[in-house]
């Protein structure tokens, strides 16, 4: 049985590292500070030029909104439009980002992966408002 579990876990882990499984999220490379590695990120951007960072190391999302430098808090996100309860960790050097993070990081990566519409709500202060994201 437990043979079983780890065929099933490498097949799964294989399947998101293929690039076919990434093929609808827009790519972006980035060199490590050695300059020895080469890292990939996944990203969206909607038509307010908002973006949706694919974090798949760190196994989180990051919300950046370039005109908006103040502090904001996410709690939900909606993926094909199920609920998912998430925390948000601003950056202190890059005020512009924040970091979503969620609880079941291997199942929700997985359903933003194969996800077709994400929708962030995002908080400002009292204000709050809703971030579409169309991945075809």
């Amino acid at each position: 049985m437990m043979h079983l579990y780890r065929l099933l876990v490498v097949a799964i882990l294989c399947a998101l590292a293929s690039p076919t499984a990434f093929a609808k999220w827009d790519e972006e490379r980035d060199v490590t500070t050695n300059g020895k590695d080469e890292l990939v990120y996944y990203f969206k951007t909607n038509e307010q030029g908002q973006k949706l960072v694919l974090d798949k190391y760190v196994k989180r999302l990051i919300f950046i909104q370039p005109d908006r430098l103040y502090k904001r808090t996410i709690r939900l996100i909606k993926v094909d439009g199920q609920s998912i309860e998430v925390m948000s960790d601003p950056f202190s050097r890059f005020p512009e980002q924040t970091a979503i993070i969620f609880e079941n990081k291997d199942e929700v990566l997985k359903k933003l992966f194969l996800a077709k519409k994400i929708e962030v709500f995002v908080r400002y202060n009292r204000d709050e408002a809703v971030s579409v994201f169309q991945i075809k």
